[in-house]
């Protein structure tokens, strides 16, 4: 009798395991945009269950919040991506309203909106990398850029060398993929800059998703030149545009 009680609170206690968590890009700072999948096929309480929710805790509670544990906040819904498979994309810091150098980890769960009766997950929870980089008047992150990463471009005006690119006041940035012989593929798109303050900005690229690559073309590198506007000399305003900044792409076929 014992012993039969004993299996079944364990066999209570599996069926909010076996979620399997997957991210891109793979490592990821607070400031990066990332894709988590969520995939609950081995999570007997919630095979078959939609739509599902976050439940997140750490590193604080998101605006505007979780809503309650009997009635999830639209808010938190996830992506379905397939059967039992959802996508949540965040940047840590947007998402939860804190500086990057708080966020060292993600906890969370995923849940029914009705979460009565374990219908959730295990704790999960997923290591942030820490924000290091050199500084550099252009940069991105992930530093090593893959085919499949959204990378996050960042602009200093601080570190410019270039009158063009101390003085303007920058809008927008023209983005270009290179191939491998040096010509240009697809056609040239233009981003508008967020604005960090302290004369930083940046914008987000997906290469792989908003350019038409033809099947077999290797690119090797992105180009990006900056527009803005400068004081002329009579007082009024030019537009202008700083020199070409350039990022390798490893692996983007």
């Amino acid at each position: 009798m014992l012993l039969t009680a004993i299996v079944a609170v364990y066999s209570l206690k599996a069926q909010t395991s076996g979620a399997v968590i997957t991210t891109s890009p793979a490592n990821f700072t607070a400031v990066d945009q990332v894709v988590i999948t969520i995939d609950v096929s081995a999570v007997g309480n919630l095979v078959g269950k939609e739509p599902l929710f976050i439940w997140t805790w750490d590193p604080g509670d998101p605006a505007p919040g979780n809503g309650s544990w009997g009635s999830s906040s639209d808010a938190r819904m996830l992506t379905k991506i397939g059967p039992n498979r959802f996508t949540w994309t965040i940047n840590p810091s947007l998402y939860y309203g804190k500086p990057p150098a708080e966020i060292t980890q993600l906890q969370f769960l995923v849940k029914a909106r009705d979460g009565s009766g374990d219908a959730k997950t295990n704790d999960i929870k997923l290591l942030v990398a820490p924000l290091i980089y050199v500084p550099s008047v252009f940069r991105t992150f992930p530093a090593a850029v893959g085919q499949n990463d959204i990378i996050n471009t960042y602009l200093d005006q601080n570190l410019a060398t270039d009158l063009i690119t101390q003085r303007m006041t920058p809008v927008s940035a023209d983005v270009k993929l290179i191939n491998a012989t040096g010509g240009q593929v697809g056609t040239t798109r233009n981003y508008l800059l967020k604005s960090a303050g302290d004369k930083r900005f940046s914008f987000n690229i997906f290469p792989r998703g908003e350019f038409v690559i033809p099947t077999g073309t290797r690119i090797t590198k992105i180009q990006v030149e900056y527009k803005g506007t400068m004081l002329s000399p009579t007082g009024g305003t030019t537009n202008v545009t700083s020199p070409v900044f350039e990022t390798l792409l490893e692996d983007l076929k």
